[in-house]
């Protein structure tokens, strides 16, 4: 193979101008850390060659096929046999526990929504129990747990986070959701879905407890819903 046959790395700006580039590989660098290397033949049998590389765990390469002549690449990284950048898992379970008199109409969502709203607002691998009560549970747990005596919409509950999963309850409590609902003049279902990820937040650790905190909260929490397609849950 003499040096006109071999391929060349060309830089191509935004005006689609190319230029020459005098280089034997080319390396992209993620900000974590992780490297991408192209190389170029230098000998009859040379195969053009990627390789990937990660400050922590194995790096591995993803081809993913887009089009006839286009193929979308990803490099990520295996820690102890997990993928780094894989998506957080939701192990999920739903308890209803509302007296007939207080829900004598359905109106609490499916498990299939629950779950979308949850997910959205998931960030670590979780255990989550949500549990539907009517007023007098929502009062006891209230007041057993935050000496307050009345029921409250939302409770949240940690008891475990070892093995890197976080393991929870989520407690929602029905009447006091719809009666809130009405007085703000909100969709059911678009208070629900704020609850749920409100809920989903603590669980993980975030809080409202100053003006600093609340802030970030409630913006997580707007995005989060937007992405869903509900509206600012804190508009006047």
């Amino acid at each position: 193979m003499t040096t006109n046959d071999l391929p060349t790395f060309n830089a191509i700006d935004s005006r689609g101008r190319s230029r020459v580039l005098k280089a034997e590989a080319i390396e992209v660098r993620w900000p974590d850390g992780r490297t991408l290397t192209l190389s170029l033949p230098f000998a009859d049998e040379g195969d053009i060659e990627l390789q990937a590389e990660a400050p922590a765990g194995v790096p591995v390469i993803t081809l993913k096929p887009a089009a006839c002549n286009l193929v979308m690449l990803d490099v990520d990284t295996l820690i102890d046999g997990v993928d780094a950048d894989a998506d957080p898992v939701l192990t999920l379970t739903v308890q209803n526990a509302v007296p007939a008199k207080e829900e004598p109409k359905r109106v609490r969502p499916k498990k299939k929504l629950i779950r979308a709203w949850a997910n959205a607002a998931l960030m670590r691998d979780a255990n989550v129990t949500l549990r539907w009560v009517g007023g007098a549970e929502g009062r006891k747990l209230n007041a057993d747990f935050r000496d307050k005596d009345y029921a409250t919409n939302v409770l949240t509950f940690v008891y475990d986070e070892s093995d890197g999963a976080l393991t929870g309850d989520l407690v929602i409590c029905l009447p006091v959701v719809v009666a809130e609902a009405e007085a703000q003049g909100k969709s059911l279902t678009a208070h629900l879905a704020h609850l749920v990820v409100h809920g989903m937040l603590h669980l993980q650790g975030m809080d409202h407890e100053d003006a600093t905190d609340a802030e970030g909260m409630e913006a997580m929490e707007r995005e989060i819903l937007a992405g869903l397609g509900f509206p600012d849950p804190y508009a006047e």
